[in-house]
């Protein structure tokens, strides 16, 4: 899928010079926003979707389906974590079963070998704190730079400490130093979809469908200091194929945790 950058309706002289650095930041073409429908954009570029930005907003179009980035459950998770590190009391029930399988710590060095839209991503960050730093890598080119440019627009300092790579996560596994991250953290996409929010089937469509490999697994734990962890969809058939014995959970969950010691 053709997918260009451009800008909203009417764009100020710096939305639209922005938007151009953000094409060539993510190596995709940009097309000037003319003065009709976005349709029409995508008519004159050939194109099939678009990343239209703006100054606070970063939305993927296509398919006549449109989808602004947020960071949904996320920027609560995210909240959530800073008023724990800041001893500010929190609920119990406000726990975090992705930080408590990972086990993220002050300084920490966190791969997310999958981005997705991002939440986990956001949270490990809030978590590693200042001195540390998440990497986070994207297999779909398309949404690591609408993900990418979305956390851009964030007003949250943790957002600053993730830096997004277009890049499938076996390649870029294998390429890295042994030991070189804390924390190795996979959230494929589960093989069964359940009810999301409007839009959330562009993101699907885009996205690496593909299961999660065995051999990416162990290439992470070559990778890792400290824990891999796997996310899994109930029942958990994706961690049993991968030989994981899922983390207790809560009664219910939807999501299960797998974690696994580097080799």
């Amino acid at each position: 899928m053709l997918v260009v950058v451009t800008t909203a309706l009417r764009p100020s002289p710096e939305d639209e010079r922005e938007a151009r650095e953000a094409a060539a930041r993510h190596a995709l073409p940009f097309a000037p926003r003319g003065n009709g429908p976005l349709e029409a954009t995508l008519a004159e570029a050939g194109a099939e979707g678009a990343l239209v930005l703006s100054s606070t907003a970063a939305v993927l179009a296509a398919g006549g389906a449109s989808r602004r980035w947020s960071a949904g459950m996320g920027l609560l998770r995210m909240r959530r974590t800073l008023a724990r590190l800041g001893g500010r009391p929190v609920s119990p029930t406000d726990r975090d079963p992705f930080l408590e399988a990972a086990g993220v710590r002050p300084g920490d060095a966190v791969l997310d070998a999958t981005l997705g839209l991002g939440a986990d991503a956001l949270v490990a960050a809030a978590a590693c704190g200042p001195d540390g730093r998440v990497v986070a890598l994207e297999g779909s080119p398309v949404l690591a730079a609408w993900v990418a440019e979305g956390l851009k627009r964030l007003d949250v300092e943790p957002a600053r400490r993730i830096e997004v790579r277009a890049v499938e996560h076996l390649a870029a596994l294998t390429a890295l130093p042994s030991r070189s991250f804390d924390v190795v953290a996979f959230d494929p996409m589960f093989r069964h979809a359940r009810p999301q929010p409007g839009g959330f089937d562009l993101v699907r469509a885009l996205a690496d469908a593909r299961q999660l490999a065995a051999e990416a697994v162990a290439e992470a734990r070559r990778v890792a200091r400290r824990w891999v962890v796997v996310k899994d969809g109930a029942p958990g058939w994706d961690l049993s194929r991968l030989g994981l014995t899922p983390l207790p959970s809560a009664r219910g969950a939807h999501r299960y945790y797998g974690r696994i010691a580097p080799l």
